[in-house]
């Protein structure tokens, strides 16, 4: 982690956002999450600090120089601490979940403080059923919808067991500069600042040309363009959810079976799961606006839907990159004229290639005078209440129940900050099988959040029938508990590995301790051991040996640490059903001396050779056997794409023969095989692979956030292998 590269400035959006909070409305993103069994609190707040360092973002606060005369800057915090962003809440009993939602409102109605890195985590015991609630409260200069996962995916796990902490590294910043160096340093970036800004504004004109070139793109967009301007020729009429912002907050949500949601969503063509849930949240402000006093002539809603415009190549740059399309969900009463309704306007709004002009209008006031920006983002949201009723975004969890600390995490409901005069914004999340929409609202505008929440389950059931989809009880995917039982039998085992070649072979031979189960597999939390069958090897020892191809006799290479310990004396043949134990073999060959031998050079990623270690390291992985023998659904193929910086001039592929836990065959092979053979292909490219390989990303969550993209097969069909595709990747990070 580099602390002493050259300061970094926020990026536009980010800088409109930090701007833009005040106590009237904070722009506090996060998620409020509940989890089976309780989480002790002082073993919560150690597995952030062994990890927080995996994202140096939030080791880093904003400052700025005197007057506004540099743009606001991050720098790390020289007195960071842990214990200044983890805090502990207890409801009092009965501890109900409408004491957690009040509790929560509280939380994310208070601005952050500036003076330390913008986010808090509060862990919430005491809550029924013997459950913990986290609640995750970020600045939105920090993150968009989708980076606001990192944290929380940082945090979690695939499965029960508990990951063993890394090793924290030094937390060693430079002082904080001072307000001289600050004007002299925000004087030297502006003019690349700039310029970067420029360049990437010439890039958005390089696209409309392109878009106005393109025949059928230009029509799009010149659709996308007449809507805007006709929904556009006056401000819009102000609903009862508009109003004077007050800072009180509230937050509620209703969850329903994401099948369900599909489901509705089949019943119109092109319709997605965000235009059913746009549908429902429109039905629900139709009927909060009956009951409240409607606006004569307003027959819609206007939502601001927030679209994420980050290329692959922007890792890191500008910081946020968000723009935003306007959708107008009419106040039809039947639900499926509605939906229909949605989705046409959705599918013009898409094509219209608009978010990228919206893209531009937000850069523009970043290549004002810095000292100027702050009028100028205090002003801006003005204009987006002129625009839009309120904002909606969706963000994709996990398909997959997810567990932090070996607890499972039950329910996610994501929260978002509202625009002055705004009186509600909404978050459409995917979790487990289920989808949620949660509201965040102003109490000075709406007083009673709930009552709107009820108005969303109403308008959800009414879709529901409208479209004739019966209830459907959630699919959830669950890992039964098993219960340890006393070991019936316990031995050392030895088993003999020969690697061949033409002149001696080379030997592993591995001693276990093995204990015997007359129940099922029992796995052992806080150990490193790994299950085969009914037994449970949690010790081992591996020694590396020479085996002459004569005598089939086999010499250690490395002595062992005690000199009275028998050096092991194997027949090659011998299976493991009939392998002695170290002491049953008292005899041994004398110890050979030999010089070292030259480290083996590692094969080119993706390469032929690359894909046979790839296919050893599987078949040495027992944790992948165990995880992978229902997997009869072919091949497997993972495709690097083209990037001539890093060698690969071309796309290149690698096809794995999985079958039941093995795997029969791998290959380097053309990406246009790859697609032919392969039952799943998964790409990404050079440095989103380089962070699989060296442990720095979770696969799971790449595929989920578009990083890695299946570009063959179904990710349902991939779900229940989860244990498997990490042990892919244990194995790949072994070659």
């Amino acid at each position: 982690m580099d602390m002493q590269k050259p300061l970094s400035i926020l990026g536009p959006v980010d800088t409109a956002f930090y701007y833009v909070d005040s106590r009237e409305t904070p722009m506090n993103i996060g998620a409020l999450t509940i989890f089976e069994g309780k989480i002790d609190f002082d073993r919560f707040v150690k597995l952030i600090d062994s990890r927080i360092h995996e994202i140096p973002l939030y080791m880093q606060k904003v400052i700025q120089a005197p007057l506004s005369l540099g743009q606001p800057t991050w720098v790390f915090d020289p007195d960071f601490a842990i214990e200044k962003h983890v805090f502990n809440f207890h409801l009092d009993a009965p501890g109900t979940e409408e004491d957690l939602r009040l509790l929560a409102s509280d939380l994310i109605s208070a601005m952050l403080d500036r003076s330390k890195p913008l986010w808090e985590v509060y862990h919430i015991d005491g809550l029924m059923g013997n459950r913990t609630a986290l609640l995750m409260k970020i600045h939105h200069c920090m993150v968009d919808g989708i980076s606001a996962v990192e944290l929380f995916t940082l945090l979690m796990d695939l499965t029960p067991e508990v990951k063993p902490a890394g090793k924290k590294p030094a937390y060693d910043p430079p002082s904080l500069p001072s307000a001289p160096e600050l004007v002299v340093e925000a004087f030297r970036q502006d003019i690349p600042t700039k310029r970067g800004l420029l360049e990437k504004l010439g890039h958005e004109v390089s696209y409309f040309g392109s878009v106005f070139a393109d025949k059928e793109k230009r029509r799009h967009a010149l659709v996308g363009i007449a809507n805007l301007i006709n929904d556009n020729l006056r401000p819009i009429k102000k609903l009862v959810v508009n109003g004077t912002n007050t800072g009180k907050m509230q937050i509620a949500w209703n969850e329903f079976s994401l099948d369900e949601v599909k489901a509705i969503r089949a019943t119109i063509k092109n319709a997605s799961v965000n235009d059913v849930m746009l549908t429902i949240l429109g039905g629900a402000v139709h009927a909060y606006a009956r009951r409240h006093g409607m606006t004569p002539g307003q027959n819609f809603v206007r939502m601001l839907v927030p679209v994420n415009m980050r290329e692959k190549d922007e890792t890191g740059k500008f910081g946020n990159r968000i723009s935003v399309l306007p959708m107008d969900v009419p106040f039809q009463i039947d639900p499926l004229v509605r939906l229909q309704a949605v989705t046409d306007y959705t599918q013009v709004m898409k094509l219209s290639s608009l978010s990228h002009g919206l893209d531009m209008i937000l850069t523009l006031p970043s290549l004002a005078p810095s000292p100027t920006q702050p009028l100028i983002w205090q002003i801006a949201p003005a204009a987006f209440a002129l625009l839009a009723h309120t904002w909606a975004t969706n963000v994709a969890a996990a398909p997959i129940p997810l567990y932090m600390m070996g607890h499972k995490l039950l329910h996610a409901y994501g929260y978002f900050p509202l625009n002055p005069g705004n009186g509600m914004a909404s978050v459409i999340m995917s979790y487990d099988g289920r989808i949620t929409l949660t509201l965040v609202t102003d109490q000075g505008i709406i007083p009673d959040a709930l009552e709107l929440s009820r108005y969303v389950h109403e308008a959800y059931v009414a879709l529901r029938k409208a479209a004739k989809v019966p209830e459907i009880k959630p699919v959830v995917a669950e890992i039964a508990p098993v219960e340890i039982a006393a070991p019936t039998e316990a031995k050392t085992v030895v088993s003999v590995t020969v690697n061949e070649t033409s002149e001696k072979s080379e030997a592993v031979i591995i001693t276990e301790t093995v204990y015997a189960f007359g129940t099922a597999e029992a796995p052992v939390n806080g150990t490193s051991a790994h299950v085969a069958g009914q037994t449970l090897v949690i010790e081992e020892t591996v020694i590396t040996a020479d085996c002459d191809p004569v005598t089939d006799t086999l010499t250690p290479v490395t002595p062992a640490a005690d000199a009275a310990e028998p050096v092991v004396q194997l027949d090659v043949e011998t299976s493991l059903a009939e392998a002695v134990t170290p002491e049953a073999s008292a005899s041994a060959e004398p110890e050979v001396e030999e010089a070292p031998a030259a480290p083996e050079e590692k094969p080119k990623l993706f390469s032929e050779g690359w894909a046979l270690k790839l296919m050893e390291a599987i078949n040495n992985n027992p944790a992948y056997y165990k995880a992978s023998t229902r997997w009869e659904a072919g091949k497997l193929a993972f495709v690097m794409e083209a990037n001539a910086r890093f060698g690969f001039v071309k796309p290149a592929a690698v096809l794995l023969d999985l079958h039941k836990g093995i795997c029969r065959e791998a290959h380097a092979v053309p990406l246009e095989t790859a697609l032919e053979q392969a039952s799943f292909v998964i790409e990404t490219d050079y440095n989103h692979w380089m962070n699989i390989l060296a442990g720095k990303s979770q696969p799971l969550m790449m595929l989920m956030t578009g990083q890695l993209k299946l570009k063959k097969g179904s990710m349902a069909k991939l779900m229940p292998f989860t244990q498997s595709a990490q042990e892919l990747v244990h194995s790949a990070q072994r070659v």
